[in-house]
């Protein structure tokens, strides 16, 4: 097996298995624990410094980054609005919006699929019409807009978790 089968061959079961475990969590009443919200926060918040620093070379880049978080704020907001927040005897849960949840992810991971797809079709990556992988508006547009609108909902959920449910 040759680097290039190795890499996708390792790669791509491994996204698989975090793509289920995010969906998963987007789809019917989840248990309020605040220090995974926190932990997610935190993680989401370090890539987008980290994809931001990289877009740094790149001012369309880091455009495209700042207006997929400016754009995800409300529509985390939105998506509030849609939760369900329960407290009950067991405990405080929330039923996050699955098609929300579950489109936003959708857009970003199809992006990332197919630019899988065109640098795995490229042989050769010194070739002038090889993709450059940091150098993608839409990329960094679509997973600033997921990132940011995680990062937004789970903070909103820490903060609404603070008031009495309805």
């Amino acid at each position: 097996m040759t680097s290039r089968q190795l890499v996708p061959a390792l790669i791509i079961p491994f996204v698989a298995w975090r793509v289920y475990l995010r969906v998963r969590r987007n789809i019917g009443r989840q248990p309020f624990r605040p220090d995974r919200l926190k932990v997610s926060v935190g993680i989401f918040a370090t890539i987008v410094l980290i994809f931001a620093a990289t877009g740094l070379m790149y001012p369309p880049v880091l455009a495209a980054l700042a207006g997929g978080l400016a754009l995800s704020v409300p529509i985390a907001l939105g998506g509030l609005k849609l939760t369900k927040f329960e407290d009950t005897p067991q405990g405080k849960f929330y039923t996050p919006n699955t098609a929300l949840g579950i489109g936003i992810s959708a857009l970003f991971l199809g992006r990332i699929a197919y630019r899988f797809l065109v640098l795995y079709a490229v042989t050769d990556l010194q070739t002038p019409q090889a993709p450059q992988p940091f150098q993608s508006p839409l990329t960094f547009f679509l997973f600033g807009l997921s990132a940011g609108y995680f990062i937004a909902y789970q903070t909103g959920v820490l903060i609404r978790s603070h008031k009495p449910a309805a």
